[in-house]
């Protein structure tokens, strides 16, 4: 019997913690699961599950054998993916995540391009403000800006941008402008709800990072209708530098507490840990990478 086989069983046991799990799985009968298990036990002259009725259970050696398995077998398809992906074009479904306002500002007229570079590529644009699961929505790549939280990622950056404060000139000229970060307890905020930390707006200073918590009474869960708010001179806005970016340049909307801004914030394409990094993957990362430098 082939060694990977033999493998690749084992693993699906171990994960589905049941022969008639992994089974399932692989398509294949518990008796066959079974027999390839004993088999790579023989091979080994060890035992790898303590079995009962209804479970497995791995034994110490197979809990340590699991870990070297299951990097050997990640490996190997890597190896295999990466001499395929060596002699062929990108192809197949790409399907991408993103923030709602960023993938409508930035990645419509990029991916329209990178469907024209590569014709073989079938993309799943998918805008959303929430965190999609890369695994349970079948993301092959998602964009995010900020902390990545999750040590899961593979993360490449793409580029940066970062939080800034504004508000319209008319309101600046009819409620004044804030001199510090506490002064915002005293004006009418626009609270982006999409923003991770809510009303909890923060701060860089002299004496370290700060946050202040702002209310107002216009709220959104979209940083396009937020920024229209402002613009109606309805008050401050906490935004995304790219979101307002033509407001400031024209003078629709002015920069308030500009040496109070937050640094920068990295935005990443990210994909799974351990995964290999298909063609189609690979492309659209250093396109982008490319585009928005």
């Amino acid at each position: 019997m082939d060694r990977i086989d033999l493998m690749s069983t084992y693993v699906a046991v171990a994960n589905a913690g049941s022969f008639t799990g992994a089974a399932h799985r692989l398509g294949m009968t518990p008796q066959l699961v079974s027999k390839y298990v004993r088999a790579l036990e023989d091979q080994l002259d060890a035992q790898l599950f303590i079995r009962s009725t209804r479970s497995v259970r791995l034994t110490q050696t197979g809990a340590a054998y699991l870990e070297k398995c299951t990097q050997l077998l990640e490996d190997f398809d890597e190896l295999a993916a990466a001499v395929r992906n060596d002699h062929r074009a990108p192809q197949g479904h790409l399907t991408i995540a993103a923030p709602t306002t960023y993938g409508e500002i930035f990645l419509a007229d990029a991916l329209a391009d990178f469907a024209q570079t590569y014709p073989k590529v079938q993309i799943d644009l998918r805008l959303s403000d929430r965190y999609a699961s890369l695994l349970d929505d079948g993301i092959d790549v998602a964009i995010r800006i900020g902390q990545l939280e999750d040590s899961s990622f593979v993360a490449s950056k793409l580029s940066q941008t970062r939080l800034t404060y504004c508000a319209s000139p008319h309101y600046i000229a009819t409620q004044g402008a804030p001199q510090k970060p506490k002064d915002l307890l005293d004006h009418s905020c626009i609270i982006d709800s999409n923003f991770r930390p809510g009303a909890s707006w923060p701060f860089s200073g002299q004496q370290g990072a700060l946050r202040i918590d702002v209310d107002g009474r216009l709220r959104a869960n979209s940083a396009s209708v937020a920024r229209r708010f402002a613009l109606k001179d309805c008050g401050i806005l906490l935004s995304p530098e790219y979101v307002i970016a033509d407001d400031l340049k024209t003078g629709r909307l002015v920069p308030v507490l500009e040496r109070y801004w937050p640094e920068t914030l990295g935005i990443f394409a990210v994909y799974l840990e351990n995964r290999h990094l298909s063609a189609k993957v690979r492309v659209f990362v250093d396109f982008m990478r490319s585009r928005l430098r």
